[in-house]
């Protein structure tokens, strides 16, 4: 076991320990605090390894040693968050359960993102750095906090009169596009130095053929965990290299987060009168703060980087160890507090154009639009969509970006904004505004206790129906688009989509499109006496919503091959908490008998007879015509077919793995190598669509080189129509494969880890052999074999069983499943429907 191992079992042994004595002796169990604080743990745990507590028994220890500690200074931690609020936000709760992982200190003293990188193991969140200080650290003696203030009497560089440059730019975009705004920004930049550009691996060669000539460097290629910082360790690393870097009086690092929106002369000439090593247009304070985000406060906007720091040694290996192995959702972060730590350590001097006044961010504040005017011709996209200060009527935006800089490109940054802002918090941010008095108007949102009691007090309207969009990828679409396209026009029915990030356009009768974390999506659901989910309440739903006064029924999200919920193997700790997921479901939307029987299991303590067996009505869109399909889904199976072409497309749909990344199979060079041949040979393309809650993408990675279709919920969000499409489907143990089969068409299951799925991770509900009406190969030699007859013409026989297989799993073939579902809905509160459901 090794030192940091050690620790962590520590940790682990004292938290139980202390879970115990608090249980029979909350006196002894203080006592056990003020002991490990003074001369730590008294729970030895030697080299023995010791099993993870319950993340609630670490949540509730590490709440109570941090308190006892007294490290946080509680008013004023709440107060340099923005926490403090109506006074409802304990302090020491939020710094444990989330502050540390968003890199907010305890202290200024206490530098969480250093002591983190310097001390722990930055990959993982698995202990608490200010716990383990308390633990371990100080009597190991280690440091908290790498620096004071920035000295101002450093020596410095001063800028030559034409200095060569190098601009490292890195880009970002969800749908793999050189967007115009991008273009302008990259042309822009062009006439100041040499732009080194480097994208996500979706840009396609067509798209980058779109720069201009002199750009010296293109690349499009998977970069760590998406961030500014590893584009630019990987432009520094690998794109460029160091060596050619030195070569250079100034590398620029810029990336896609702000518009460009006027000439960037005035901003290099601010740069060039600066006698600084390091320059951004808002200059670095200090290290001591209260957020690692603050350390360096413009971010990837806009820093120069002049060569005493580019040749310092330690400054290149910080540039790439910042990002390295650190969580994705604080990677950039990381990569700019470690940037300012390694600038001050080396002793070379920060300069900026301007000082902001209490450490804000000054371009996203309301200071924002006045830059603009006093040559910063950069609008951070953040600014727009996220609105971190709160800044109000932004809403005109366009109008205040004219108002000083008449040629702004706005309707090319709207495009874009519209493009790739979470709709709902670009919604939040425009519903901000200023009344008469100078009151800046905040929209607020019902805390839970508040929800719960406007839940009993509101009244509930059977006839309105809420929709409220994926937890996961945030689109409307399957089962409940589905449900909504069968009662669009229907005037009698209020139908409410409640969305995320996503925006959704959707027409008809008596159609309302609102935000869910919003008030207005909190008013439409406390009315609605009809709730559609996807997966459970507990997860569509993150209001306390009583299920007493309001019909949840859960539509799913496919027929089940996998065990999950109550009856997966990995989840037998966890069958509390399912059950509280499951009971406030009214009903269960099932395809067949047998289904419905899977589904019972999945979903106990429910009864069979809360398991409707409609059929699922994502499948209509399956089954159904071109000319019955909703415009936007019609349009997307001809962009489709536009994009396979005459070629065959097989689906390559995998299941989600537990372990992501460690437990997805691994292709071989060879085995890459036979696939392109194979695909070549049949005239096939590959599609992929990875698994809603995977974040590795490794398939997508991995396959590559056979230029697959990116069949992405983002660029495709219904399944269906990539079933109607596609030629063939592989997967492993994705439900998907069961919805296929109503299309006749093949499909081959690719069971590497079988033993393994089946009998430790999730296990299956049945015998694949039994129930597939295609080979189930555990071996990529068996998995070749399968695709070498994909298309082989069937026997009768083998038409005969593969519609036998099929009617296991569905009682109906046709395109009335939806219907049947808003049968049952409305018998729920009108007398005299009569259902057309099997019994």
């Amino acid at each position: 076991m090794t030192g940091k191992e050690q620790d962590l079992a520590t940790w682990w042994a004292f938290a139980r320990a202390w879970d115990q004595e608090r249980r029979s002796s909350p006196e002894r169990a203080e006592e056990m605090l003020r002991e490990a604080i003074d001369a730590g743990p008294a729970t030895p745990c030697g080299k023995v390894s010791v099993e993870r507590p319950s993340a609630s028994m670490l949540r509730n220890c590490a709440v109570a040693l941090v308190r006892a500690s007294g490290v946080l200074d509680e008013s004023a931690y709440l107060e340099a968050h923005g926490l403090a609020g109506d006074g409802t936000v304990d302090a020491v709760e939020h710094f444990c359960t989330r502050g540390w992982r968003e890199l907010l200190n305890p202290a200024p003293s206490f530098d969480v993102w250093w002591y983190w990188h310097e001390h722990l193991d930055p990959g993982s969140d698995a202990l608490n750095p200010v716990v383990h200080h308390l633990l371990v650290g100080r009597r190991a003696g280690l440091s908290t906090s790498p620096l004071g203030p920035v000295p101002a009497d450093l020596p410095a560089t001063a800028p030559r009169a034409e200095p060569r440059r190098a601009v490292l730019f890195a880009g970002s975009d969800p749908d793999g596009r050189l967007d115009e705004t991008t273009l302008s920004y990259v042309h822009e930049l062009d006439r100041f130095g040499d732009v080194h550009l480097l994208v996500g691996e979706a840009t396609s060669a067509s798209e980058l053929a779109a720069l201009p000539d002199s750009v010296v460097s293109a690349t499009a290629r998977s970069y760590g965990d998406g961030s500014s910082g590893a584009a630019f360790a990987l432009l520094a690393d690998e794109v460029v290299g160091w060596e050619r870097l030195a070569e250079y009086d100034e590398i620029i690092l810029v990336d896609d987060s702000s518009y460009l929106v006027g000439a960037l002369d005035d901003l290099f000439a601010s740069a060039a009168r600066a006698t600084a090593d390091v320059w951004t247009p808002q200059r670095l304070l200090t290290t001591a703060t209260w957020s690692a985000s603050q350390a360096w406060l413009p971010g990837a906007m806009f820093v120069v980087l002049r060569r005493p720091v580019v040749v310092d040694r330690a400054f290149r290996k910080q540039f790439l160890s910042s990002v390295s192995g650190v969580p994705r959702s604080m990677a950039s972060t990381a990569f700019w507090a470690g940037l300012a730590h390694r600038v001050h350590a080396g002793d070379h001097r920060v300069g900026g154009r301007w000082e902001a006044p209490d450490g804000e961010d000054m371009p996203l504040t309301e200071d924002a639009f006045a830059l603009l005017g006093d040559g910063f011709p950069l609008l951070r996209r953040a600014l727009l969509a996220e609105n971190p200060y709160d800044v109000p009527d932004l809403a005109q935006w366009e109008r205040r970006v004219r108002a000083v800089l008449p040629e702004a490109p706005v309707e090319a940054v709207g495009r874009h904004l519209r493009r790739v802002a979470p709709d709902d918090a670009l919604r939040r941010s425009f519903a901000i505004t200023r009344r008469e008095t100078g009151e800046v108007v905040v929209p607020e949102m019902l805390t839970d206790d508040d929800f719960r009691a406007a839940d009993v007090a509101s009244p509930t309207f059977e006839h309105w129906w809420a929709f409220p969009v994926c937890a996961y990828d945030h689109t409307f679409a399957g089962n409940e688009r589905a449900v909504f396209e069968e009662v669009r026009d229907d005037p009698s029915i209020k139908k409410i989509v409640l969305t995320r990030s996503r925006r959704v356009e959707v027409g008809g009768e008596n159609v309302v499109v609102v935000p869910l974390r919003s008030p207005e999506g909190q008013h439409h659901l406390l009315r609605s006496g009809q709730v559609f989910v996807k997966h459970t309440p507990l997860v569509n739903v993150p209001f306390p919503l009583s299920p007493d006064r309001h019909n949840f029924v859960n539509l799913w999200h496919g027929i089940p091959l996998k065990r999950f919920g109550y009856v997966a193997h990995d989840t037998t700790t966890r069958r509390a908490t399912i059950v509280r997921h499951h009971v406030g479901c009214r009903a269960v939307i099932t395809s067949s008998h047998t289904d419905s029987l899977s589904m019972k299991a999945a979903f106990h303590p429910l009864t069979l007879d809360q398991m409707w067996r409609t059929g699922l009505p994502r499948n209509d869109f399956v089954t159904r015509e071109d000319s019955r399909l909703p415009v936007d889904l019609l349009a997307s199976v001809e962009r489709l077919r536009g994009e396979v072409g005459d070629r065959r497309l097989v689906m390559f749909l995998p299941t989600f793995k537990n372990d992501q990344a460690k437990a997805y199979y691994e292709f071989s060079d060879d085995e890459i190598g036979w696939l392109a041949d194979w695909c070549a040979r049949e005239n096939v393309v590959i599609g992929i669509r990875e698994h809603m809650a995977d974040t590795a993408h490794s398939y997508s990675r991995m396959l590559a080189p056979l230029q697959p279709v990116d069949m992405s919920s983002r660029k495709y969000p219904d399944l269906e129509v990539l079933y109607r499409v596609a030629s063939g489907l592989v997967t492993d143990y994705s439900s998907c494969v069961v919805d296929f089969l109503l299309t006749g068409k093949p499909v081959v299951s690719f069971a590497y880890d079988y033993e393994h799925y089946t009998s430790t991770e999730r296990g299956l509900f049945y015998d694949l052999d039994q129930v597939l009406p295609g080979p189930v190969c555990r071996d990529f030699a068996a998995f070749g074999d399968a695709l070498d007859v994909l298309f082989v013409d069937r026997t009768p026989a083998e038409k005969e069983e593969y519609a036998w297989r099929r009617q296991v799993f569905f009682d109906h073939l046709d395109d009335r499943s939806a219907s049947r579902v808003v049968e049952r809905v409305k018998a729920l509160y009108v007398d005299g429907i009569l259902c057309s459901e099997p019994t």
